[in-house]
């Protein structure tokens, strides 16, 4: 009677701690009853399989006295649980061979796991204790803030770092992306281990939580492996607040005075986020401004005008919005001149010709690039998690090069006409510059 028993009560475990899966070609998507996201691909290019748990908090969430709380709080994940020091959980990775790691950003907090396939019911089991199990010991919190607070004292001299820091705060002035996402000094100091628990038993609950896992793993086996070390976790209300600050095209600059040799500028404006229709052109117009040797910045400012010791530009992507930003590393005396240069570049693009090679040239670095980053299990997974997190869908992670591709001339000049209107600068020179 037992044996019978047995296996009626794990296909009823299996079946009461989940609810029924979507299937999208190769991709399950599947929610638990504690209302966790899980999100898997089966690939069988290797036996790595990459796990990522996306947590929906980040700095956008976080209060100004606490900000750097997210980032803190990842660092800590891994420094001991209820059942390990921290020496002992890095011991027990070692000794399975498989990689963790933590990270935080604005809107979302991860962490990833890659291991061998069958290695997947301990990287599970150890996710798990990480994840819903930590600690968190004192002394290691003390630790962690001291080389928090460290490494931003050691990047202050970093022109790039510097310049972008301060360009976020009065690009987004009176937003959330303001904040820097590893926190403030004078934050960080006064950030309690009472109010790391708590912010982590608030926003560290599975309903709050995608896991997306791809690798050479059958179906079954890993839906059981998942049931079995997260579907028990109880999980409570997680409540958001969400900013609704909208930005209005103000021209806003900051000039910062360092001991430096060189100059350095940063210009941005404000753009859209992934889920928005404007999305894709932005990210064309992007990569014809500054994205790859043979981009606007590069051509005219470095080959043409020799004005650039460093130049270029990217796209930050974020969830409630999005910034086209440019930098240029230049003399201290023609730190004007590459203002005034750049930012005709920028407010140039909805007006002169974009000749057909120079968009299939962006088009085809973007969707090269996109497709690179895929190359790992760890990072497909973490796409996955991604876009789903974004409000895209699974499908987009397929639907992007497509939307790239079918970006035309007059959408590019379209939203250069709409969104590269008054930008945000922030200038940094030498405190004693000479003058010519």
């Amino acid at each position: 009677m037992r044996k019978i028993l047995a296996p009626l009560i794990v296909l009823c475990s299996f079946l009461i701690s989940s609810l029924p899966a979507k299937i999208q070609g190769d991709i399950e998507m599947r929610f638990l009853k504690n209302k966790l996201t899980v999100i898997s691909k089966r690939t069988k290019t290797n036996n790595i399989v990459g796990i990522v748990c996306l947590i929906r908090v980040g700095s956008a969430f976080e209060r100004a006295e606490e900000n750097g709380i997210s980032s803190l709080t990842q660092a800590l994940l891994m420094k001991g649980t209820n059942k390990h020091s921290a020496s002992e959980l890095a011991l027990a990775l070692e000794r399975e061979g498989i990689f963790m790691n933590t990270d935080a950003s604005e809107d979302f907090v991860s962490v990833s796991v890659a291991a061998t396939a069958d290695q997947i019911d301990r990287a599970l089991e150890l996710l798990s204790e990480v994840l819903f199990e930590p600690s968190f010991p004192a002394d290691e919190l003390e630790k962690e803030r001291r080389n928090a607070i460290a490494q931003i004292n050691l990047v202050e001299d970093d022109k790039f770092y510097l310049s972008f820091r301060n360009l976020r705060e009065i690009l987004y002035e009176g937003h959330p992306y303001s904040q820097p996402t590893e926190g403030r000094p004078e934050s960080l100091l006064i950030i309690t281990k009472a109010q790391i628990e708590q912010f982590h038993n608030r926003f560290y609950q599975p309903e709050n939580m995608t896991l997306a896992i791809v690798g050479n793993v059958p179906r079954d086996e890993l839906n059981k492996c998942v049931n079995r070390h997260f579907g028990s976790r109880v999980s409570q209300e997680v409540n958001l607040f969400i900013s609704t600050k909208t930005f209005n095209p103000v021209l806003r600059t900051r000039e910062i005075k360092k001991p430096l040799e060189q100059g350095f500028l940063t210009m941005g404006y404000i753009g859209a986020p992934m889920n928005h229709k404007d999305y894709p052109a932005l990210r064309v117009a992007c990569a014809i401004l500054g994205e790859g040797m043979a981009s606007r910045f590069f051509t005219q400012l470095r080959d043409q005008r020799g004005l650039a010791y460093a130049v270029g530009g990217f796209y930050q992507s974020l969830r409630l919005h999005g910034a086209v930003i440019g930098y240029i590393g230049t003399r201290p005396e023609t730190l004007e001149v590459s203002n005034r240069a750049m930012r005709h570049i920028f407010e140039d693009l909805a007006e002169n010709p974009i000749h057909e090679d120079e968009l299939n040239r962006a088009k085809n670095y973007l969707i090269g690039k996109y497709l690179i980053a895929h190359q790992t299990n760890l990072k497909k997974a973490n796409y996955l998690a991604w876009f789903h997190c974004f409000g895209l869908g699974v499908e987009f992670d397929e639907k992007y090069p497509e939307l790239i591709m079918g970006v035309k001339i007059k959408d590019v000049r379209r939203v250069a006409r709409k969104y590269f209107k008054m930008p945000a600068i922030v200038t940094l020179s030498p405190e004693n510059k000479s003058k010519k």
